[in-house]
């Protein structure tokens, strides 16, 4: 494969795994290669390349005789998603309260007044992007590598499907008493209390979500 190839392939796999995770192209959505290339302007070999490589990050469903499709998370990878980050976001916060900066504080505090508003307006879906963005900035702030690649991909893959906020929105009220919590403990440094809060934060999610999907899991099989 030359280097053209190569490049043009990593090109249209970016933006085809942006996509994905963004919510744009939905589960089960067919990924043709020869419209594909069309799209992006490519020959088919570099387009079957990135869906190669989809594949393998268990993004997209491959078949002889179906062809591609945008995979759908089973309740049971939702389940998994859900209980790593339950028990790493609170590490994650602690270690950004340890590396606490006026910066940080500034950003977080920016985010929380925009989240405030959405909750007014009762915009539970652009709510749970921007509370996806106060996350991130915990999780960027942490400052430790692996801890950032497995969260960060985790609350991007939460764009694939309905979020706590859609399904539960009676939790918008203290889910901004306890973020404005989040940064006065991130502004003192206080890394035990914030990740004590983060647990109890995650914790009462993951429960409300838990006992969802078991409903979910429990009337797919009937």
């Amino acid at each position: 494969m030359t280097m053209i190839t190569k490049t043009k392939a990593k090109m249209i796999y970016d933006d085809l795994k942006r996509r994905i995770l963004s919510g744009e192209l939905k589960a089960d959505v067919r990924l043709v290669i020869h419209q594909l290339a069309v799209s992006y302007d490519s020959s088919d070999i570099p387009v079957r390349e990135a869906l190669k490589e989809l594949a393998a990050e268990d993004l997209i469903e491959m078949s002889p005789h179906k062809g591609s499709r945008v995979k759908k998370l089973s309740v049971k990878e939702m389940q998994d998603m859900l209980e790593i980050r339950k028990n790493l976001e609170p590490l994650a916060a602690r270690l950004a309260a340890e590396n606490s900066t006026p910066e940080l504080i500034a950003a977080l505090e920016g985010v929380f007044h925009r989240s405030e508003k959405l909750a007014e307006e009762k915009n539970y879906s652009e709510y749970s992007n921007v509370n996806r963005e106060f996350h991130q900035l915990i999780v960027e702030a942490s400052d430790n590598t692996y801890l950032k690649k497995i969260l960060s991909e985790l609350l991007s893959n939460e764009r694939r499907t309905k979020t706590i906020f859609d399904l539960f929105p009676d939790i918008v009220t203290v889910s901004l008493k306890e973020h404005r919590q989040m940064i006065r403990l991130i502004e003192a440094k206080k890394g035990q209390e914030i990740a004590e809060l983060m647990l109890m934060h995650k914790s009462r999610s993951y429960g409300k979500l838990q006992d969802y999907f078991s409903k979910l899991s429990h009337e797919a099989k009937e």
